[in-house]
């Protein structure tokens, strides 16, 4: 079965270090995944991490910049934290030109680590916009997932996403992405089917369990069972992927009154 809890994917030549970082982030209901190299930090972000986090090397050389740019190049959207000795400004200023989103001193990375974990792993329960019912682009969209018309889906939430500048248009986004990994299916596209559900899952994590009367924890688990099974397939069995399998969205209906 594909991973349930939230991972976070460290990159950390300090074991005990690791440790202190692993403790924070299961004891808030995470899962974190140690890597030691930038093969198998490929592998760790297979997994769709809600957050990556990296010691910095010194003078801002050594395999971590290939680390950090690949994992900048690969998790879209995921988060990079980078911290390092608050004396080396060559490091620090190589991990923002490398793409990390924050780039701390490793006191003050200690400091924030909590907070951070908190955030990503465990996010808001209040999304604005997330209260509402979904409108008129929204539910035609969903009405054309939900026939498999995955393309003219694509559109109808692509405008309702541009039209709503509210948090709550990542649910949009993740639906649209969605759909858009099952049209690559129907079209033996392994590649971009595997990089759109990796886009969904992580527009999915950052949305509480239910969101316009959606059941967003649904789409996450079926975006990353139906990822799973891409991934067993491998590109030269994608048409043998089972179309029964395509899930159908539940959604609430507008008032007749």
């Amino acid at each position: 079965m594909p991973e349930s809890k939230p991972v976070v994917i460290v990159y950390c030549q300090d074991l005990f270090f690791s440790v202190r970082i692993q403790d924070v982030v299961e004891r808030l209901g995470g899962k974190v995944r140690l890597v030691q190299s930038t093969a198998d930090l490929a592998e760790g972000l297979g997994e769709v991490p809600v957050l990556a986090i990296v010691e910095l090397g010194p003078g801002g050389q050594g395999e971590w910049i290939d680390a950090v740019q690949y994992a900048r190049r690969w998790t879209r959207g995921v988060p990079i934290v980078a911290f390092g000795s608050h004396v080396d400004g060559v490091a620090r200023e190589a991990a923002r030109r490398a793409g990390c989103d924050y780039v701390w001193a490793k006191s003050r990375f200690v400091d924030e680590l909590p907070a951070l974990v908190e955030r990503y792993v465990t996010p808001s329960s209040i999304v604005q916009g997330c209260d509402d019912m979904p409108n008129e682009l929204v539910r035609r969209g969903l009405e054309l997932f939900n026939q498999g018309q995955y393309y003219r889906c694509h559109d109808s939430l692509e405008q309702a996403w541009v039209e709503d500048r509210r948090a709550c248009r990542d649910l949009y986004q993740g639906i649209l992405q969605f759909a858009v990994a099952l049209h690559h299916i129907e079209r033996a596209n392994y590649a971009g089917a595997d990089k759109m559900f990796r886009r969904a899952i992580n527009k999915f994590q950052r949305l509480p369990n239910a969101c316009q009367g959606i059941n967003v924890a649904a789409l996450l688990d079926s975006s990353r069972m139906l990822r799973q099974r891409l991934l067993s397939l491998g590109p030269d069995r994608v048409t043998e992927f089972p179309r029964e399998l395509f899930p159908r969205i539940i959604y609430p209906q507008p008032s007749s009154d």
